[in-house]
């Protein structure tokens, strides 16, 4: 019996910790704003949840509600919300550890610079650099694309603790 109650209780602890770990890890389709094949800017909590998995934290106001992976310190992939419609609808995703990947550029974690000169190579029809990636001071480095049409846009920058980070965002 103590042997049941033990595998039981292993295993309720592990489902966090195997959800956390799918959750660090995503493929990112540039193009469609798409994570792991499914949209998620636009969507409902509810859906953007069902998406990606249980977040590891939830915070904020209702006019600014974040659910993310990771810690709040070092999260891994943030979402954030809007209201809309009397809903709250996914306007952001933010990634700030990977592997995060697209299937054209690869590692979109990978160095600013790098990841610039990437995006315009593979995605130059479908993304004009409205902003160059260039660096105020030594902590606030920053560029920005968007969709030629449409209104995907995507802010890349780095900063000292997470180093590269990308955002997507209507």
């Amino acid at each position: 019996m103590r042997r049941a109650l033990f595998l039981v209780v292993l295993a309720l602890a592990a489902v966090p910790m195997a959800g956390a770990q799918t959750a660090t890890s995503h493929s990112f389709e540039l193009a469609s704003g798409r994570v792991d094949g499914q949209q998620i800017l636009g969507h409902t909590i509810a859906g953007v949840t069902a998406a990606l998995g249980r977040p590891d934290f939830r915070i904020g106001p209702t006019s600014r509600y974040r659910i993310g992976w990771g810690t709040q310190s070092r999260l891994s992939t943030e979402v954030i919300f809007r209201r809309s419609g009397g809903v709250q609808r996914a306007w952001s995703i933010a990634f700030e550890r990977g592997p995060v990947r697209d299937a054209e550029v690869g590692n979109l974690l990978q160095p600013s610079a790098a990841l610039q000169r990437a995006i315009v190579a593979k995605y130059g029809t479908t993304f004009k650099l409205v902003r160059p990636y260039a660096c105020k001071t030594e902590t606030q480095c920053v560029g920005e694309f968007a969709a030629r049409s449409g209104l995907l846009h995507l802010t890349f920058g780095a900063q000292p603790v997470t180093g590269t980070w990308l955002t997507i965002w209507k």
